[in-house]
């Protein structure tokens, strides 16, 4: 019997923190009150992985971690209490690496090896390419970085370079296994190269691995002597200087990173393969629901739903990552939900005073250090992605593009260089993540978006760009060909990295008018919601009866909570921010270097530096150094990650490390701790409004590891430092946290979750909004009912510069209520049940 889900706690396991370390866990967990653990990947990952979605072998639970005995301990302990496990699984990708048993395999058979099915690889345009050396291959070669060396265990020879094996095939394994004068060993790999097998390989493997001593000996001395050059020419695959990855790559990539490559989950045998693992775990009861990771770079999220279904029957939660634009709706699969991004968004949306924003926004244009409209900067930012790290897809895709076109080029005039840069326009001005078409046909909202590519390329490029994407478009919405097909779907799978690159990893880096704003799956169109949207859209997902994740953090967020509500709070007091900001500017002043008349950081990175320390402060210089080095290579105005600008990153860290420690900063740091406390009551009110939300919209609550206590997390690696579990176990205890809002934080989360547990209507009831004034406190409220079991909720949205005298008013406790006091009667929130458990 699969517990209800009811609330979620996320977990990121690594050999840092194994199955064992949750298992100790459990009793604090149960106590708590979630319902379900929800685990990063399991599976066998490369070696030292610190999150799991680098996955080597899909059917085996990773040993670092414990192995199948250890989750098979966690799993009983978790079910002991009445705890389920909700398990993130990747179909999208897997490691190319050399602990992945089914890449070793494909690069040794090549295309016709059995594994070459696994992975979406374009065998068409010639060798795989591997670009993985430090240096171009020749100065490789030179250098003697590489190498000949035999697995005596598993019986194959490998190429060696640094700590990457890449087995060669059976062709060259006979040509060196003669060369050494074994030949009935070779034999038996040239009858493979003749007429592949798994038999026939694994009878060639057993006379190898059982050659005596002599004899490796002198297959040794042969590898030794070997023409390496030559040998590298024969293989399936290509190596290559890591710098080509952008520019020459045949199999398709998570994003741009070129060591996980694309799994091809549409083919039935590997759909199999890839849920193997996780199926048996959920008939075998140990786990209870799953998470897909990147659904949207399946070939057919639809159709791979449907089989998802189809395999783990009714009862069973499946959530999918997936981000939702503003006014975009989750197509009708049959799953529970998403993970929450826009979950997330929404409730900070609603917390962030549009006057607020508007004028922060004003005051950057006026300087000049924001320029150009929304849609035109992330288009932009989106093109230089396309054209720098994801280069080498939409070669791929304007290849695809080109066939068949011939006569209807000719006919418009239209060149190579015309269709690419028509590639190039669907993709930087696609307004969402992708569109769902199949083979089987598309929906209304497909159309939609590819109306909505056609009017912004009509409005923004030039006519002969403008064409050739109204050519492709027509074959994205009417294809003909099996070329037409194949190109819709590759578009499709490419449109989402580039708005991920090009929005969550440039632009939202770029544009630091207030950073809550900034988040995965946010909008910077969308800054703000007010109280009616919000109860349309919460009416909506209670009538749809999905139970999405709401989390306020993830492994993947941006900044924590508490930075999120903090600078939100901010937006409530412009005039606070605004002085202290022109204040600022004075007093740092003196910490900037200049070099060839530019001041480092710019102004734009200055301000973006000062806003993170407001929203995190207090913080170390070593927090704050990971921070800046992540925001300015995402960025990619000054430094990236191919090509790093240490002077400019080495500025930018000692300006921030002289902020926080040097003292000449002492005046800055004053009115820093100044403006902190001024906003403190706003922020610790908006937070825990958030939490609230959190906890009472439809939908289900997860908690991100350690978010049970206040959180001032940045973004990964600062996200997943080690949680203080001990403090935690001793608050569970009543113990008081060393800070006094960590415990006005716990309780508060303790009593929500506890509330979700006795009262059905959080789990399943409708909402109904709440006709409220929201006078200069901006009060939001509604209610959740299920049958006779009912909640209400009243929370502060918008708070004013005396936020710390914020007073519920008195007629909003209606009698037959039994009110929710962990935060003590004074304070300015409503949380109240009533019906046979309240």
């Amino acid at each position: 019997m699969n517990p209800p889900l009811r609330a979620t706690y996320r977990l990121q396991f690594h050999r840092g923190f194994t199955f064992a370390d949750a298992e100790a866990l459990v009793p604090y967990l149960a106590e708590l009150g979630i319902s379900h653990l929800y685990a990063s990947p399991i599976t066998m990952a490369v070696p030292g992985s610190t999150h799991g979605y680098d996955v080597a072998d899909p059917t085996r639970i990773n040993p670092e971690l414990g192995g199948e005995e250890g989750f098979a301990r966690l799993a009983a302990a978790l079910a002991a209490r009445g705890l389920g496990v909700l398990l993130d699984i990747v179909p999208n990708h897997m490691a190319a690496s050399s602990h992945n048993p089914f890449w070793n395999d494909m690069l040794e058979g090549g295309p016709g090896s059995p594994a070459a099915r696994v992975f979406d690889v374009k065998w068409e345009s010639g060798r795989l390419l591997l670009p993985l050396l430090g240096d171009p291959l020749k100065a490789t070669l030179e250098a003697g970085s590489l190498s000949l060396e035999a697995d005596y265990a598993l019986g194959r020879i490998n190429v060696a370079y640094a700590d990457h094996r890449f087995p060669l095939r059976a062709a060259s394994v006979a040509a060196l296994l003669r060369a050494a004068g074994l030949e009935a060993a070779a034999a038996g790999f040239e009858r493979v190269e003749a007429s592949p097998s798994d038999a026939g390989l694994g009878a060639a493997r057993v006379v190898f691995t059982g050659l005596g001593e002599s004899e490796r000996a002198a297959l040794d001395t042969a590898l030794a002597g070997a023409d390496l050059a030559a040998l590298l020419e024969a293989q399936h695959w290509r190596l290559a200087w890591w710098r080509t990855a952008a520019h020459d790559l045949n199999y398709r990539r998570f994003f741009n990173i070129t060591d996980l490559a694309g799994v091809r989950v549409e083919d039935p045998e590997v759909f199999d393969l890839v849920h193997r693992l996780p199926l048996d775990l959920i008939r075998r009861g140990l786990v209870h629901g799953l998470r897909i990771d990147h659904i949207d770079g399946l070939v057919d999220p639809a159709g791979y739903c449907d089989r998802l279904r189809a395999a783990v029957g009714a009862g069973v939660p499946l959530l999918v990552e997936k981000i939702l634009e503003p006014g975009e709706v989750l197509r009708p699969w049959p799953i529970e939900g998403t993970t929450g991004y826009e979950r997330m968004n929404d409730i900070n949306a609603l917390c962030v005073d549009p006057e607020g924003y508007r004028r922060f926004e004003e005051d950057l244009r006026t300087r000049h250090l924001l320029i150009g409209a929304l849609p035109e900067r992330l288009a932009s930012a989106k093109r230089q992605v396309l054209e720098a790290s994801l280069k080498a897809e939409v070669d791929i895709l304007a290849t695809l593009a080109r066939e068949g076109l011939d006569e209807a080029m000719q006919a418009g005039d239209l060149t190579d260089t015309a269709i690419r840069d028509g590639v190039v326009a669907l993709l930087a001005h696609c307004p969402v993540y992708r569109s769902y078409a199949t083979p089987n046909g598309h929906a209304p909202e497909d159309v939609a978006i590819w109306e909505e590519i056609r009017a912004r390329i009509e409005a923004n490029e030039n006519p002969l760009t403008t064409a050739a994407a109204t050519l492709l478009l027509q074959r994205v919405e009417h294809p003909e060909r099996p070329s037409d097909h194949e190109f819709r779907s590759r578009f499709q799978q490419l449109s989402g990295p580039a708005m991920a690159k090009g929005f969550e990893d440039t632009e939202l880096y770029r544009y630091p008018v207030l950073l809550c704003a900034n988040e995965v799956g946010g909008s910077l169109d969308h800054p703000a919601r007010t109280a009616e949207e919000m109860h349309a859209l919460y009416a909506a997902r209670a009538q749809a009866g999905l139970s999405d994740l709401i989390p306020l953090a993830t492994h993947d967020t941006k900044r924590g909570p508490g930075p999120r509500a903090r600078l939100a709070a901010l937006s409530h007091q412009p005039e606070h921010w605004l002085a202290f900001t022109e204040e600022a500017r004075e007093l740092v002043a003196p910490l900037l270097r200049e070099e060839a008349g530019m001041a480092m950081p710019d102004p734009l990175d200055a301000h973006m530096i000062v806003q993170t320390l407001v929203s995190a402060w207090p913080i170390t210089a070593e927090r704050m150094a990971g921070y800046i080095t992540k925001a300015l290579r995402e960025a990619k105005r000054h430094s990236n990650w191919e090509t790093p600008n240490a002077p400019y990153e080495e500025a930018c860290l000692a300006f921030a490390a002289a902020l926080i420690e040097a003292p000449e900063a002492a005046g800055f740091r004053e009115r820093l701790g100044a403006l902190v406390a001024e906003i403190a009551p706003a922020g610790r009110l908006v937070g825990l409004t958030q939490l609230i939300l959190q906890h009472t919209l439809p939908g289900t609550p997860d908690l991100y590891q350690g978010t049970e206590f206040r959180d001032f997390s940045l973004v990964d690696p600062d996200n997943r430092r080690p949680v203080d579990w001990t403090a935690r176990q001793a608050a569970l205890r009543g113990e008081e946290p060393n800070e006094a809002g960590d415990a006005e934080y716990f309780r508060l989360t303790r009593a929500l979750l506890a509330l979700r547990n006795r009262n059905a209507a959080l789990t399943g009831g409708d909402y109904r909004p709440l006709d409220l004034d929201p006078g200069r406190v901006g009060w939001f409220g509604f209610e959740r009912w299920r049958g006779e079991e009912a909640v209400r909720v009243v929370v502060p949205t918008r708070l004013p510069a005396d936020a710390g005298e914020v007073a519920l008013p008195d007629e909003l406790i209606a009698p037959g209520w039994r009110v929710l006091d962990a935060l003590g009667p004074d304070a300015p929130f409503l949380i109240a049940e009533r019906g046979a458990a309240g």
